[in-house]
C-alpha cells in the first residue's frame, strides 16, 4: 500500500470517528524558548523558569548551541544552562548498579557511556555511534544500526523495550553471547552532571579554563563553550519547554520522500497542533537556521474529502497565508511553511527542504 492510499484510508477513518462523536484531542508540544531580560542567581533562575512551566534549557548538539547564541544575541554574556552537578549512577531503567565490569577509570567525572566491546565492558564518548542491545526480561535484541547512546535509548523505548541492564555474571554472559562478538551499547552511563529536566543529552563542550572547584556545580554557555559556575554567580536565564525538538533538514525531497525520511531518521514529520506550536516553529526558523524555505511539514489534503490533516490528526489550528484555506480543485495537496511561519499548499512532487520532529528522551 502506497502512502497516498494510506493517507486516504486514514482520512476516511478520521471522518467516521468525527461523525461518530469521538474527540480527537492531541497532546503535542514543540520545544520553545524564553530568555530573561536580566541576570539572576541560580535559585532565581530556576524559579523564573518554573513559574511558566519551563525548565532551564538543555543543549543537545551544536545546533542548539548556535540557536542559543543567536536567540540571546548578547556578546560576552554567560547564559545559564540546566546542567548541574547532582547525578547518581543507575542503569537507564532506574535500577541501581549492583554489578559492573568496567575497565576504565570513571572517578574523574567525565561522561562515559558503556559498551560491551567483544567481551569487555569499555567506556566510550556517548556521542559515538554504535549498535546497541535492547531487552525485555530475558529477551535480548541486538540492533545493528549505529546510534549515539541517547539515540539508542530512545530507539529501545520506541519498541517498548529498554537498553539492556546487567545484574549478575550469568546475565553478563548471556548478553555477551547475544552480542555476536561486536561492540554495542548497554544501558549504563557514568556522569557527574545531570540536565535538570532529566533529558538524555551527551552534548559537552567545556571551555579550557572551566574551573573544577567544589563550588562549581552549575553551568552556563559563554562564547560557544560550556563553563562551570556557582550558585552565587548572576547569569542570564534561558528556559525551554516541550517534548519535541524541531529539526530542519537541508535535503531537497518531495513531500512523500520527506515524510519517509522523517519517519526513518527522527520521530516523524513536523505537525503543528496549536498557537504555541506555531510560535515554536517560527522561533526556530528565525534563529535556528539560515535556510529561507519553504519547508515541507506533515500536512496533506484529502483529494476525496477536501479537508487537511496531519499524519494522524485533524487540523484544528491553522495559519494559512492570507487566512485563506486552499480548497480543491484549485489547491495542491501538500502543505508547507515559510520562514515567517505562514502555511501554503504546494505541489507534492516539488523537491524542497523540510521539517521533522524528534521526541526528547529522558534518562
Amino acid at each position: 500500500m502506497n502512502l497516498t492510499m494510506s493517507v486516504e484510508m486514514t482520512l476516511a477513518l478520521l471522518l467516521f470517528l468525527l461523525c461518530s462523536g469521538f474527540s480527537l484531542v492531541a497532546s503535542h508540544h514543540l520545544r520553545s524558548f524564553n530568555v530573561s531580560s536580566e541576570e539572576k542567581l541560580w535559585k532565581d533562575s530556576v524559579d523564573y523558569c518554573n513559574q511558566s512551566g519551563e525548565s532551564l534549557v538543555t543543549l543537545y548538539d551544536e545546533e542548539d548551541r548556535d540557536f542559543t547564541e543567536k536567540y540571546v544575541n548578547k556578546t560576552n554574556t554567560c547564559v545559564r544552562l540546566g546542567l548541574q552537578k547532582v547525578r547518581n549512577t543507575t542503569w537507564s531503567n532506574g535500577d541501581p548498579v549492583i554489578f559492573h565490569n568496567i575497565s576504565v577509570n570513571v572517578a574523574n567525572g567525565d561522561q562515559i557511556c558503556v559498551a560491551i566491546d567483544n567481551t569487555t565492558w569499555t567506556g566510550f564518548n556517548c556521542s559515538e555511534r554504535k549498535p546497541f542491545m535492547c531487552y525485555s526480561g530475558n529477551n535480548y535484541i541486538l540492533i545493528e544500526s549505529n546510534k549515539s547512546w541517547c539515540q539508542a535509548l530512545q530507539h529501545c523505548r520506541s519498541l517498548s523495550l529498554e537498553l539492556v541492564s546487567i545484574s549478575n555474571e550469568t546475565q553478563n554472559q548471556d548478553v555477551i553471547k547475544a552480542g555476536k562478538s561486536t561492540s554495542f551499547w548497554i544501558g549504563l552511563m557514568y556522569d557527574d552532571w545531570e540536565w535538570m529536566d532529566g533529558s538524555c543529552s551527551s552534548f559537552r563542550e567545556w571551555s579550557n579554563n572551566s574551573d573544577t572547584g567544589a563550588d562549581m556545580t552549575n553551568t552556563c554557555l559563554f562564547n560557544s563553550k560550556m563553563t562551570k559556575t556557582t550558585n552565587d554567580n548572576q547569569e542570564l536565564t534561558l528556559c525551554s519547554k516541550g517534548v519535541m525538538r524541531i529539526r530542519v533538514i537541508d535535503h531537497h525531497l518531495t513531500w512523500e520522500q520527506a515524510f519517509n525520511y522523517c519517519k526513518a531518521h527522527h520521530t516523524g514529520p513536523l505537525w503543528i497542533d496549536d498557537e504555541e506550536d506555531q510560535k515554536a516553529v517560527k522561533q526556530w526558523l528565525t534563529y535556528g537556521t539560515n535556510l529561507t524555505g519553504p519547508f515541507w511539514i506533515g500536512l496533506r489534503q484529502s483529494r476525496v474529502f477536501g479537508f487537511w490533516i496531519w499524519s494522524d490528526s485533524m487540523v484544528t489550528y491553522s495559519n494559512w497565508k492570507n487566512d485563506t484555506t486552499p480548497e480543491i480543485p484549485m489547491s495542491h495537496l501538500c502543505g508547507a511553511i515559510d520562514k515567517h511561519g505562514d502555511w501554503s499548499d504546494a505541489n507534492c512532487l516539488f523537491p524542497q527542504p523540510f521539517l521533522c520532529e524528534e521526541e526528547i528522551v529522558s534518562v
